[in-house]
Parts: C-alpha cells; structure tokens; sequence
C-alpha cells in the first residue's frame, strides 16, 4: 500500500511539533543554538518557557498560540533548556504535558491525517476501516505489536486484549482511540528526546535554565531520596503499595487504579492526608488542589461522606497493580490485611501466618 499523499500545512506542525517534518522544517531554517539565544527570537524563548512553566504548573501544554514558528521552534528550545535543568521528573512531566496536548489536537483530526502521522512519524502498520452497516464502527485496525507497546501503559480494563476484536494480527480501534495510543508513542518519543545535550550551549540560555530550575522547585519540590510516609509500621507494607511509592517518586506514571489503591490504603492504616498529598508530589501530573480534593473524598471527608478501603488483592490483579507477591501475600486477599499481619510479626505480636 503506497503511502497517502497528504502534505501537512505550517499550522499542523505548530500543533504536533513532535512530527518529523517539524524537525526537517527547522533544519531547512539553518537556525544554530547560538542564533535562538538573540534578541531576535526572544518570542520564540517566552513561548518555550511558557510551555514549560504551563507543563511544570498545570500538568498540560495549552493549544492556543499566535506564532506558528514560535510555535515549531519553541519544541526543541524547551526540550533543551529542561535537559540542561537535568531533572528526570520534570522530563516526564513536560513529555506527559505534551502529549496530552497532543491528544486534544489528534482527536479531532480526520482518519486520513491519524493514519498518515501514525505511519510516517512513528512508522506503525493500520489501515483504515470503512463503516459497515449494523455493525460497531471502527476506524482503524492496528497491527497487534503497535497496540501492544502503546496499550500496556493504560491500565482500563477496555484496553486489555480480551476485551478488544483481533482479527488477523490486526486490533481494531475507533478514532479517538487511536488518538490516544499516539498520545502514549508521544509522551515516550518525547521522554527519549529530552536528555540529549549538544555541544556547547551558549551563556545567554543559562538565566533561562535557572529560571526554569525554579519553577521545578515550585511546582515539584525539592528531589528528595526515597521516603515512606509516615505511618505506623511502614516495613508492613505489602509489595504492591512499595512498588506504587516507587514509581511515584521517580515521576512515574501511576494510573487511575493504582492511585486509589495507594491513597486508600494510606487512610486506612492511619496516614495523615498532608503525608499522603505529599507522597503523590513527585508524580509527573501532580496537580495538588484536585490531590487533596480525592484524599479527601476517599477518607469520607467530602462527597457521600463515605470511607473507602482497599481493592481487593485479585482487583489488584486484574488492573495490574498486583506486584511481586511474596509468601505473606498467598494468605491474604487485600492489602490491608496483608498490613496487619505483617505489622504484628514485625512488632512481636502474633504468627508469621494467620490461622485458617
């Protein structure tokens, strides 16, 4: 199948900069590092610091801009002014920032424009669908190793494969999902962009540099080694909320399910909400206000007034949460009990094991 012929306009590589006829774009401009730290494009500066003080601070890159070429050029300039800061977290959080941009933009885009950046950009295999009366449609069907490294990232239950039509190595996929797997071939080109450092970079970038350490103090505190929270016994804690701590603090994505296992199991055993708030700090989407707003509801404070307690182990399981089951783990059936059990071998208390 030859490739569409669809010639992408100025304006859709101010909105996916990410694409490679962005890159070729600018390289065929000539402009050096040395020429973006001018006077001359000083918009081009203000808009790479203002993606990444809106990505640092809101969790989300805005849509909205009035200089297409500010726009293309801003992309790399933040990219480079973030890999000099060196900091992972904040890497992550502008990556996810994007890309969430990105899905806003792709979702709302025809199927031809879709197949055509999934091909040509990140060079996946689909084709698309036509509509077939009576039946559910779908626009496109992916070829099972694209949605595979794309879909192990989301953790809803509609993404796992059982729950999706494989017909012939090929998974099928309506527009807006398939917006959203590019959303996570996105975030990861982006993550593996952001890092690499040319050569010498000119002084006059560095006050930027600086500036945008500060707003990673901001907005994401001071990088701090591993810490528990604060409760009782945090040696008790079972594989699976060690392994969420973890990953929040390297500014990893959590999903939705792993988040509530881990808020609720903090309230259950006694965390205070600020400690918990606080262990979700580093996540590279942290936004506090709606933070303590579901610590809050989930500890009965808001809402139904009701207080949640933990999944159970083989929900868990189902969402991928489970982690590294050990012994201890075949007795229980939730994490809080697993808490318990632990909490009273640890402190002298009980057996190893609870009876049957």
């Amino acid at each position: 199948m030859t490739e569409p012929n669809l010639m992408l306009t100025r304006a859709d590589l101010a909105k996916y900069p990410f694409l490679n006829e962005a890159s070729d774009y600018i390289k065929e401009l000539g402009i050096s590092i040395e020429d973006i730290a001018t006077p001359d494009f000083s918009p081009v500066l203000e808009r790479a610091e203002k993606r990444l003080e809106e990505a640092l601070s809101k969790g989300r890159v805005s849509n909205e801009f009035g200089n297409e070429n500010a726009e293309i050029l801003s992309f790399p300039v933040s990219n480079l002014i973030l890999s000099l800061t060196g900091e992972e977290r904040a890497q992550r959080r502008f990556a996810l920032a994007e890309a969430k941009r990105a899905y806003e933009l792709l979702r709302q885009e025809s199927p031809e424009k879709l197949d055509y950046i999934a091909r040509t950009t990140f060079g996946w295999k689909l084709k698309k669908i036509d509509a077939q009366p009576g039946k559910i449609f779908y626009d496109f069907a992916v070829s099972l190793a694209d949605y595979l490294r794309n879909s192990v990232h989301l953790k809803e239950p509609r993404w796992k494969l059982p729950n999706r039509i494989l017909d012939h190595g090929q998974v099928y996929a309506t527009r807006e999902e398939l917006a959203r797997l590019l959303e996570e071939e996105v975030r990861t080109r982006i993550v593996d962009r952001t890092g690499k450092l040319p050569g010498e970079v000119p002084k006059l970038l560095q006050p930027r540099v600086e500036r945008t350490r500060g707003l990673i103090t901001k907005w994401l505190g001071i990088p701090s080694h591993y810490e528990l929270p604060q409760v009782p016994t945090p040696e008790a804690m079972p594989p699976c909320v060690r392994h969420l701590i973890d990953n929040l603090a390297e500014g990893k994505n959590v999903q939705h399910m792993g988040r509530f296992t881990l808020a609720s199991f903090l309230v259950n055993i006694g965390a205070g909400e600020e400690e918990i708030v606080k262990t979700f700090k580093p996540a590279s989407d942290f936004s506090e206000r709606m933070t303590r707003y579901q610590v809050e509801h989930i500890a009965g404070k808001r809402g139904g007034r009701t207080k949640y307690t933990c999944p159970m182990c083989t929900t868990l399981k189902t969402h991928g949460v489970c982690y590294k089951p050990d012994k201890i783990c075949e007795t229980i059936r939730n994490p809080l009990s697993y808490y318990k059990q632990k909490a009273r071998v640890l402190t002298g208390r009980g057996p190893s094991r609870e009876p049957s």
